[in-house]
């Protein structure tokens, strides 16, 4: 099987999905400010653009055949999103972040790289630069938990 098409997919399905989920946020602005919802319906247009462009692609003899592996690491990589979700909103932006970064190194270094240190270096680091970026310097609001 080629791993174009059922890419291509699902790149559309997640972001005609994102975009009808990011239209319906409302938030009451005082000027023409579009509001929250305009960064994610324009990466959502670029996933739809994207996934119509692997599906309309003529696929090649020789193309890519999807890898076990990969796919079982790509799985992987999606559940641990939907569980830095949850955890964004159990746990808060600190606890969830370092956990979920840890997590995505984890699965990208592989086993022949990975050591337990670094990541755990590169947790603190994302989330530090994270929380530098946007609670000190935009100002803006980060998730907190429910739990604590």
């Amino acid at each position: 099987m080629n791993t174009d098409r059922p890419l291509g997919a699902g790149l559309l399905a997640l972001g005609v999905a994102g975009i009808a989920v990011a239209s319906q946020i409302s938030v009451r602005t005082f000027n023409d400010d579009p509001g929250p919802k305009l960064f994610p319906i324009f990466a959502c247009t670029i996933l739809v653009i994207c996934g119509l462009g692997l599906l309309l692609t003529r696929p090649t003899e020789q193309g890519r055949r999807m890898d076990p592996a990969a796919l079982v690491r790509g799985l992987t990589m999606a559940g641990l999103m939907l569980f830095y979700a949850l955890a964004l909103w159990l746990v808060g932006f600190y606890v969830a972040s370092v956990t979920a970064v840890f997590g995505f190194y984890w699965i990208i270094a592989g086993p022949e790289r990975r050591v337990w240190w670094r990541g755990l270096i590169y947790a603190l680091a994302v989330t530090g630069g994270v929380h530098l970026l946007f609670k000190t310097a935009l100002n803006a609001y980060l998730p907190q938990g429910i739990l604590f």
